[in-house]
């Protein structure tokens, strides 16, 4: 089954798919998207307002394009930013921005700012909107600048291959657990792909397979920007970071039954390389679409973490996080859809050094929120 590649680059990174065609002529196109939303969060939830329970608004905005260069290649670009996202309501801040090559069913080429190929992986268990992803989302789920990407979709086979270059305060790994949760890295390179087959009908829906790995080297000695009291200003250094993960999808989330579930593995070594910092975890998530528009998913979150002792051996600190979370959604139309989301602590627990890690694992957090999107 050939697939337009652009159409799939586009709808994975943009706020809807269905973005408007505003310009078409002579081999060029322009298509813009977004969306405007609104939520409620109680007090427990991370996106309230300093533990108040407060709604909450943000928007997106994006702009698409592509010109016919050739009849067998188009050159397409693509940006989208992110608008008020947070109790600030000040925010204006990128989040996809590449150029490429669309060949048509020979695949495509980008280059710029966007998820490496292992969020194609996590992707199977993304279907809910604030409450989950406590796996998924932890390691791949902020964009990245520097970076090239071959995407091939065709006949039922999925391949990615991407390289990561050089770059300061760095997008890399979003978890409390690594450097204290500040998500700013000094990268110096790195490459990622995936691998993946999906079986167009199996009883109820098709049947997805993929899985990915990513290694990213961490800058060292003169590359690192030092001020005059020693401190690294490019980012937090390290030595590497590997993240390996594997998915299966059965269905379709927007009709009928959904089953997913999710393995996800990632190791940060310091740069003294004397302690790897390991999360390991899975996602399993089951639903089911109604024709009317609703649609329930639930699932269960697992995510072991700990602190290895390069020179003993020993596992240092421990923590691990189990939390289910509950999604409903109503799709009045294609562009309307209001939502209620809930999630539970299922037996999150922690040594004393770790209790931090928790802080946000033990709530019961809730939501209602509606969206417009164009």
């Amino acid at each position: 089954m050939k697939k337009s590649l652009l159409a799939l680059s586009v709808i994975a990174v943009a706020a809807s798919a269905n973005a408007a065609t505003v310009y078409e002529k002579d081999g060029s196109s322009l298509t813009i998207d977004g969306r405007v939303q609104s939520v409620f969060y109680n007090g427990n939830h991370r996106k309230a307002a300093e533990k108040d329970s407060s709604i909450q608004n943000s928007a997106r905005f994006g702009i698409g394009g592509k010109t016919q260069l050739a009849d067998w290649v188009s050159g397409i670009g693509y940006t989208q930013w992110d608008a008020t996202d947070g109790s600030s309501h000040e925010n204006f801040e990128a989040r996809d921005q590449y150029v490429g090559a669309d060949f048509g069913e020979f695949g495509l080429v980008k280059a710029g700012r966007f998820l490496d190929s292992t969020y194609s992986v996590e992707a199977a268990t993304d279907i809910y909107e604030d409450a989950a992803g406590n796996v998924q989302g932890k390691h791949n789920g902020e964009r990245r600048g520097g970076q090239l990407q071959y995407t091939y979709d065709n006949y039922g086979f999925f391949a990615q291959a991407g390289v990561q270059t050089a770059q300061d305060n760095a997008k890399l790994v979003d978890n409390e657990y690594f450097n204290g949760g500040s998500d700013k890295f000094a990268i110096d390179s790195g490459f990622n792909g995936a691998l993946g087959y999906t079986i167009d009908d199996v009883v109820f829906g098709p049947l997805s397979f993929k899985a990915g790995y990513s290694y990213v080297k961490g800058q060292t000695d003169n590359d690192l920007v030092k001020n005059d009291e020693g401190k690294v200003t490019n980012g937090n250094d390290f030595n590497n970071f590997k993240h390996a993960n594997a998915s299966i999808a059965w269905g379709n989330v927007n009709s009928g039954f959904y089953v997913a579930a999710l393995y996800e593995h990632a190791a940060l070594r310091t740069t003294n390389d004397t302690q790897k910092i390991v999360n390991n975890g899975f996602e399993l998530a089951a639903g089911y679409a109604f024709d009317n528009g609703v649609s329930v998913i639930a699932g269960y979150e697992n995510s072991f973490y700990h602190k290895k002792n390069l020179t003993s051996g020993d596992k240092e600190h421990k923590a691990i996080v189990r939390r289910i979370p509950v999604f409903v959604n109503y799709a009045m139309n294609e562009n309307f859809n209001v939502w209620t989301e809930a999630g539970f602590n299922a037996g999150s627990s922690a040594s004393a050094e770790d209790e931090k890690v928790l802080e946000s694992a033990r709530e019961t957090v809730f939501s209602v929120g509606a969206r417009y999107t164009f």
